[in-house]
């Protein structure tokens, strides 16, 4: 009892003390903006912080980041969507891997509109690795896909061997170990055509871990040990951390415990300093079960209350779909005791439900009744307006019909006109030459009265042609639009048609033969493409 305060104590304490260094930390970085005049050098100066700490403090770059986040514009679109990114590695480093995937998929989202395809690429690339640390590796290797196709699409090499190294490590994970080997080949064929050692260094690193997971642990320690000074000298404390676990694990099963020991205490180190829980829990884990076996009970209690505690902390989704179970099954207990009560309150639910129909009909019948007559006036409108528009039809036929009628009596003035000329023709000539000098005065004479009864009649003409213009208005450009290939005097004789006028009285008008009249028609009907069972006349007049 006396061993579980202290351990609660000691927490107390590192809590307390994680606090004060947070606060001091905070009130450093506050007076530093302060001494900062612009919105750009004071983000500036975060984002650099911030990067600058991300190998060597990781609890400290967070609080820069966090600043930043609180600063930056969403209108900096550039800017905003780095914060994220950056705060999505912190929380992942630290093992806070559902707000490390919320940061990484909003970062996503403004790559996206932006259209950077490599960081895109990128950030499906850091969203696999946090679902691969929540044991959701296959959504892991549907991520690196994204990533690899994206990657190969600008063609980052890099990129792509890194996604491989990955997916490989997925597929490790699934204990697909064929799958696994290919695609670590793929990603040692992208590394040494670059001749990237750095990123060799982590093909080999993970490949050891595949000896390990066929059991070859003498296999997997020859390439940690082989490896680890070039990973103490090029890469990050994480990855070194990293591979003291996996250095300690394998002396672990290989029951080299004293070794394991220490390889592990090494990891613990910077795995705290990294504030990086899921290390740290894989630590505590390995380290209660090997004290445990060296008889040391109360240090081994005492590190299986920390691999607990950093467990639950990282993997609390799972621990929440736990709890949401018992509740769901305390709930259908509590349904079952219940059901009295609610056979119940049954009745009063139909009655309830009754009412509730009866109300919903009534509203659906008032609905109704008030489209119906709104229907009905609607139609009412319509009919009023077809019945006004048909008798507006009705009165221009009739106008149509009067201007016919006019029309009809003017051509006939017309003819006898033409004919009248003839007739005054064949006097005059006949006349000429018989008559003497007092008689062709008194000719001329009558000859200057006939002229004006002429004129006379050529102004019934002019009224023959304004009452044409009134009936065919708008016509003769219809005729032009629809019968281009139509002459001036073709579409003139048209106009005529339309009016039911006979072929002598179109060549009485025109002044012209029959016969002329006739071959003007029979052009008409060939230009117009007139159906031999149609007449002309019929055909012009529907159109």
């Amino acid at each position: 009892m006396i061993k579980q305060y202290l351990i609660i104590a000691f927490l107390i304490g590192s809590i307390t003390s994680l606090a004060q260094k947070k606060d001091s930390v905070r009130q450093k970085i506050l007076k530093s903006l302060d001494s900062l005049n612009s919105y750009d050098k004071k983000l500036n100066f975060l984002m650099k912080k911030g990067d600058y700490f991300l190998e060597k403090d990781v609890l400290q770059s967070k609080l820069y980041f966090k600043e930043a986040e609180d600063l930056v514009l969403k209108d900096d679109k550039v800017n905003y969507a780095k914060v994220l990114r950056y705060l999505g590695s912190v929380t992942y480093r630290t093992g806070d891997y559902t707000e490390s995937l919320m940061y990484y998929m909003d970062a996503k989202k403004v790559f996206e509109a932006l259209k950077d395809t490599a960081s895109v690429a990128d950030l499906y690339l850091r969203e696999g690795r946090v679902y691969k640390y929540l044991n959701e590796n296959k959504r892991a290797i549907e991520n690196y896909r994204f990533a690899v196709d994206l990657a190969l699409k600008i063609n980052d090499s890099t990129l792509t061997g890194r996604c491989y190294t990955s997916m490989a490590g997925s597929f490790r994970r699934l204990r697909k170990i064929d799958s696994s080997l290919f695609y670590y080949d793929k990603a040692l064929k992208i590394f040494r055509r670059t001749k990237n050692e750095l990123r060799l260094s982590n093909v080999n690193n993970d490949r050891a871990i595949l000896y390990a997971f066929q059991n070859r642990y003498d296999k997997s320690l020859e390439v940690h040990l082989n490896n680890i000074d070039f990973i103490k000298k090029n890469h990050s404390k994480r990855n070194v951390g990293i591979t003291y676990f996996n250095i300690g694990y394998s002396y672990y099963k290989l029951k080299e415990y004293k070794k394991s020991l220490a390889y592990l205490d090494s990891s613990e180190v910077i795995a705290k300093d990294e504030g990086f829980k899921y290390r740290l829990s894989k630590v505590s884990d390995i380290k209660s079960k090997i004290l445990y076996k060296l008889k040391n009970y109360e240090e081994a209690y005492q590190y299986q209350v920390y691999y607990k505690k950093y467990s639950d902390s990282i993997f609390n989704l799972k621990k929440q779909r736990q709890i949401k179970e018992l509740e769901l099954k305390r709930d259908f207990e509590v349904k079952k005791r219940d059901l009295e009560i609610l056979a119940n309150k049954k009745e009063i639910k139909l009655r309830s439900y009754v009412v509730t129909t009866v109300l919903i009909l009534f509203f659906f019948i008032i609905i109704g009744f008030l489209l119906w007559r709104d229907h009905k006036a609607r139609s009412k409108r319509i009919e009023d307006k077809f019945e006004k528009e048909k008798l507006k039809k009705e009165i221009l036929a009739q106008k149509i019909k009067v201007s016919e009628s006019e029309l009809r009596g003017l051509i006939a003035d017309n003819t006898m006109r033409l004919e009248f000329i003839k007739h005054l023709s064949k006097q005059i000539k006949g006349d000429k030459d018989d008559s003497s000098s007092d008689e062709v005065k008194n000719y001329a004479n009558v000859l200057l009265l006939k002229l004006q009864n002429q004129i006379n009649t050529e102004n019934k003409l002019s009224s023959l042609q304004e009452k044409i213009n009134e009936v065919n208005q708008g016509f003769d450009q219809f005729i032009i639009n629809k019968y281009p290939e139509l002459t001036k005097t073709e579409r003139e004789v048209c106009t005529f048609l339309r009016l039911n006028l006979s072929i002598k009285e179109i060549a009485s008008i025109r002044n012209s033969s029959i016969d002329s009249i006739k071959s003007l028609r029979y052009r008409i009907r060939k230009k117009m493409k007139v159906p031999k069972n149609q007449e002309l006349e019929w055909f012009i007049q529907n159109l």
